[in-house]
This record gives C-alpha cells, structure tokens and sequence, in this order.
C-alpha cells in the first residue's frame, strides 16, 4: 500500500496535491485510486467528480492531483 498523509496536502488556486510512495510493483493508477478514496472519506462524496490526475516523478514517486 502507498504511503501518504491525506492531511498533508499542497493547495495552488484550484488544486489540491499529495506526494504518494508506492511500494514495490504497486501501479501509479492503484495509488491514485487509494488517495482518491481517502480525499472522499474526508472531504466529502462531492470530490469524486472532480478531475484527477497524476504524475510519476523519475525517483518513482507519484504526485495526485486534485482540480476543483
């Protein structure tokens, strides 16, 4: 399981950004998915439709993104 913090995010104007650590074969599309959730359990059902996206840094890191 990636390891992140839901608290701990970025906010630039209309979006909101977490750092994820995948483990070991774990797919970029399988954290997104866990950091989605967790922004639902604490924001609310309204953010699932909200667009998201994500990037995987060269260091294997990926960063959620969430647009308002």
């Amino acid at each position: 399981m990636a390891q992140f913090h839901i608290d701990n995010n970025r906010t630039l104007n209309k979006r909101v950004e977490w750092l994820a650590i995948p483990e070991a074969g774990e797919l970029a599309h399988d954290v997104m998915s866990k950091v989605r959730q967790a922004a639902i359990d604490k924001f609310g059902a309204g953010v699932f439709f909200n667009r998201w996206e994500h990037v995987v840094a060269s260091n294997g890191h990926i960063t959620v993104r969430m647009y308002a």
